[in-house]
């Protein structure tokens, strides 16, 4: 079984969990050893709460039951990960500085690779397969993410439309083509104008899927379809908001090579099609 990453799990929804779930959770992120070696009851007992709560903790942090929670601590212990993101401090050197933002970079990415599910990434590809037009949207940096779905699907023959004016963008979802899909991107999952356009489009019957981090946050409650990035730790320096960045790319990277998997050939025709058409256009411009 591979790794859910448990810990980042655990503490990214910590605020959100009962007072019983957070007594749990915390035997789980101080004792992890201890937790693999226990039944329910026995977890139960040490935490002072009751089998019941051990169930519903593991639902809350979406692992289906104990003992898989067990075999994913277990399998946890295999991976070499640091448990902190570092911010830059006063008079760092600059080979300092590269190596926090790479490992803050490579944490949060193997973190998400670890947490989307299979079953949500073939769910996605099978929701933008058949619709006939995705619409996309995002401000701030996630309106960078937005660019990168549209450009990438684009290519391989998927209308993607992906436009930064909101009265535009919701002029078009209103006449969007029946069984068209809107993806919503807020790293936070609270961005308001992200949550209106995703309002909107399922007023007017379409699919929606957001992409926002880690937990039970609006967006993920209120589209068909959640996809999670890992949820990073803010910074004073806010290097997280990279971090988090690189989670968002690292998940649309996966996507859409899940995507072209599925019709690989007809895909990757598109792409060394697309590939001749640029070049061609560069070498006629070029020459004026």
């Amino acid at each position: 079984m591979k790794s859910k990453h448990i810990h980042q799990r655990v503490e990214s929804l910590y605020n959100d969990l009962t007072h019983s779930e957070q007594k749990i959770a915390n035997l789980v992120l101080e004792r992890p050893e201890d937790v693999m070696k226990m039944t329910a009851s026995e977890l139960a007992k040490e935490s002072q709460t009751s089998p019941a709560s051990v169930i519903r903790f593991c639902k809350s942090i979406n692992i289906p039951s104990f003992p898989e929670l067990k075999i994913a601590l277990s399998a946890e212990r295999q991976w070499d990960v640091p448990k902190e993101y570092s911010d830059i401090l006063p008079n760092e050197k600059i080979s300092d500085v590269k190596a926090k933002l790479l490992g803050n970079a490579y944490q949060s990415m193997q973190e998400t690779i670890q947490l989307v599910s299979e079953d949500v990434l073939d769910d996605a590809v099978q929701m933008i397969s058949s619709a006939p037009f995705v619409y996309v949207y995002g401000i701030g940096s996630s309106y960078l993410v937005a660019e990168n779905i549209a450009q990438k699907w684009n290519r391989i023959g998927k209308v993607c439309i992906c436009i930064a004016d909101v009265h535009l963008l919701i002029a078009s979802l209103t006449s969007a083509v029946p069984g068209s899909i809107f993806i919503g991107i807020s790293n936070s999952g609270e961005t308001s104008e992200v949550l209106e356009i995703n309002h909107i489009a399922r007023e007017h019957g379409i699919k929606t899927i957001g992409i926002s981090q880690f937990g039970m946050n609006t967006l993920s409650k209120q589209v068909d379809l959640s996809i999670q990035t890992v949820k990073s730790k803010e910074a004073e320096l806010r290097s997280a908001a990279t971090s988090s960045l690189m989670s968002q790319f690292i998940l649309i990277d996966l996507l859409f090579h899940v995507y072209v998997l599925k019709e690989y050939d007809e895909n990757m025709e598109n792409i060394r099609e697309s590939r001749t058409l640029v070049d061609e256009y560069k070498r006629r411009t070029s020459k004026k």
